[in-house]
């Protein structure tokens, strides 16, 4: 039996810091080979135990026999397909979002004067640009603020009453962590979009938001290309999500109302 195989037979039991475990090793097998407890709950952001909850979710002894699996997997595995890959990256990052408890997070906004999205780059604005298109239909309106000079001019204006989104890929520009940690002495509430791995931006921030991109494909002219769809599935998963939020604020409020109103 492979891995691939324990995974489905005990999914269903996996916690959240399981699925973050998983959607690592799928993503990065041949490397997870080789890794050592402690470095491999660093790359997942999850605790040395929860990695060795992980094998044992599986029937497995320990994390020593989990990298046997490993190896044998991938002696067994021809090179994989780019599209395999990239189709297994969309599918565990949409299912990261849809099992994540997104409703403090959900709360902070809807408590939110005003609400603010950072970053800066070609990847990043297309990313506010969708966040905001989309939760624009639901009536929150985000502010689009270029890290640099622009944030530093509207810094006074933000206050603790406001929530502020900081998209950074790698999790560590420099500009975006400063912004951060003067974000963070304000009160600000702050939401962090990045890679799935251990970064900076992250640590700072109120709440996390993860995702796995896949592995760079060099192009027939000899450029790195990177996936960025996975962004965009977190926000479309996240809208929906949130949109059930609000429906269920709604139904309770109403439930609330109706009971006093009786009495």
């Amino acid at each position: 039996m492979n891995i691939e195989e324990l995974v489905n037979q005990n999914y269903e039991r996996f916690s959240e810091s399981d699925r973050a475990v998983w959607q690592y090793i799928s993503a990065h097998r041949a490397e997870c080979e080789h890794l050592a407890i402690g470095t491999m709950a660093q790359k997942c952001c999850v605790s040395r135990t929860a990695v060795m909850r992980f094998a044992q979710k599986l029937g497995l002894h320990g994390f020593a026999e989990l990298k046997v699996y490993l190896k044998m997997d991938n002696q067994k595995a021809e090179v994989s397909s780019q599209i395999d890959q990239v189709c297994n990256t969309y599918y565990y990052v949409a299912d990261s979002v849809r099992h994540k408890n997104c409703d403090k997070m959900f709360e902070a906004m809807e408590h939110a004067q005003r609400l603010y999205i950072c970053g800066e780059g070609m990847i990043q604005t297309s990313i506010k640009r969708e966040f905001k298109r989309i939760f624009m239909s639901a009536g929150r309106m985000f502010y689009d603020v270029p890290s640099g000079q622009e944030f530093f001019n509207l810094f006074p204006l933000i206050t603790n009453d406001d929530l502020c989104i900081l998209v950074s890929v790698s999790g560590e520009n420099e500009k975006m962590v400063q912004m951060a940690r003067q974000l963070r002495v304000r009160g600000t509430p702050l939401i962090s979009i990045t890679k799935n791995r251990e970064n900076t931006l992250a640590h700072l921030c109120d709440y996390q938001l993860y995702v796995e991109v896949g592995n760079l494909v060099e192009t027939p002219i000899h450029w790195q290309y990177e996936s960025t769809t996975s962004y965009f599935i977190l926000i479309d998963i996240l809208f929906l999500k949130y949109i059930e939020f609000r429906s269920r604020k709604e139904r309770s409020d109403e439930a609330g109302d109706t009971g006093t109103a009786t009495v």
